[in-house]
């Protein structure tokens, strides 16, 4: 049974950890911290608390009697222009969340499928004039922005500004320091996105397609306005760069490990790739949570009050992965990963990116290109700590 009194020892400081290190070598720093002090302060997060355990994250993220995710004072709530959905919970959160899940559910999202068919094939179709496309910006990035604005109902913006309007969603999220000028960054993109919404909204109004801003405001009892535009750009901020970065580091994975690529071209199963990819570099590396109620965990006094961070990527590497965790392997017999969250706060878009990359974007890229390498296989440098992708990844057709 897990630890529940309100007693415990004090949280021990970790100061050998830099920002450095976790923006560039994140895994060494959990694989560290896992086998010593798995609970930890982090001197380079501010003394913030950390779980980089597997049962601890899951704990965190479903454990409503002592963490929740309410929070109307972080920076997220000036940059996204509002309260998301995010930092809400019970009631209010599972109103909003029920009002976009009909469109995101596995059965509905097939319906995408021709959509992302003909988005995929004409990326393909590009990317065949080049040489030695770095597939960040010639696919990944083409590519996550069209689906979204399929998804989302999103036909008035295009993939430069989408991208724009989730750095700037990102940036003002993460400005603890309340730098102005990143604020006015994430007002002008707020701006830019009202407007956009509600374009599109007075489109949807008379004739709606199905996508989740359609849904929501067609909905028999819509919720408010200012939370329709508050949860698009939830999906905005997180899905975009998101779907980009999850999608680069699996063709990563597969382009490294050409034998495990071979499996997947003989099988025609493409979905082990895709769950592996998520879980050996999860794109989102940790959700925050706020201890509702001080408890006890592995001995360790939890207070009252404080933001703690559950870090799904090092949850992804722990032994319920099986051996070498830190490699990708799609032959591996392992728990489900914690790339898509777990609880109440799971993450809404795992259907629709499952099929546009298991079944869509995998199985065409590699039969258009059969002979895809890795153009400079020294040269791939995953970083970020919030997000983490590759930089680039440029490949020989």
């Amino acid at each position: 049974m897990p630890d529940t009194a309100t007693s415990g020892a004090q949280i021990p400081l970790d100061t050998l950890t830099t920002p450095e290190m976790l923006e560039n070598t994140p895994t060494q720093v959990y694989a560290r911290l896992r086998d010593t002090t798995p609970i930890v302060r982090l001197q380079a997060l501010g003394g913030r608390i950390i779980f980089t355990k597997a049962e601890d994250v899951t704990r965190v993220k479903t454990d409503a009697e002592h963490f929740w995710s309410s929070d109307t004072v972080s920076p997220m709530h000036r940059a996204f222009g509002g309260h998301t959905l995010m930092r809400k919970d019970g009631c209010p959160h599972l109103r909003e969340r029920e009002a976009m899940m009909p469109a995101l559910t596995p059965e509905y999202v097939e319906k995408w499928r021709p959509a992302f068919e003909r988005l995929t094939d004409g990326l393909l179709d590009a990317l065949a004039l080049q040489t030695t496309p770095d597939l960040a910006p010639a696919f990944a990035e083409p590519l996550s922005a069209g689906y979204l604005k399929y998804v989302l109902g999103l036909d008035d913006a295009g993939a430069a500004k989408l991208f724009d309007w989730a750095n700037a969603l990102v940036k003002g999220a993460m400005n603890a320091s309340n730098d102005p000028t990143v604020f006015s960054t994430s007002d002008q993109a707020n701006a830019e996105m009202n407007a956009s919404f509600d374009r599109m909204i007075s489109q949807y109004r008379t004739s709606p397609d199905g996508s989740v801003l359609s849904i929501m405001v067609n909905a028999q009892e819509p919720i408010e306005l200012s939370q329709v535009r508050t949860n698009m750009k939830i999906c905005i901020g997180g899905a975009v760069i998101e779907t980009r970065d999850a999608l680069l580091s699996t063709i990563c994975g597969l382009l490294s490990n050409p034998s495990q690529l071979r499996s997947c071209k003989d099988t025609n199963d493409w979905a082990r790739a895709c769950e592996e990819g998520l879980r050996w570099m999860a794109p989102i590396q940790a959700s925050p949570r706020i201890v509702k109620k001080a408890l006890v965990m592995r001995g360790l006094h939890i207070p009252k009050g404080e933001t703690v961070m559950a870090i799904q990527a090092s949850a992804n590497h722990d032994t319920d992965f099986g051996h070498r965790p830190e490699h990708f392997d799609i032959h591996r017999f392992a728990a489900r990963h914690h790339s898509f969250g777990e609880g109440a706060h799971a993450c809404l878009g795992g259907p629709a990116y499952r099929l546009l990359t298991s079944q869509v974007v995998l199985p065409k890229l590699f039969k258009r290109f059969p002979a895809l390498t890795l153009a400079n296989p020294d040269q791939i440098t995953f970083k970020g700590f919030a997000f983490r992708g590759l930089s680039g990844l440029r490949v020989a057709l």
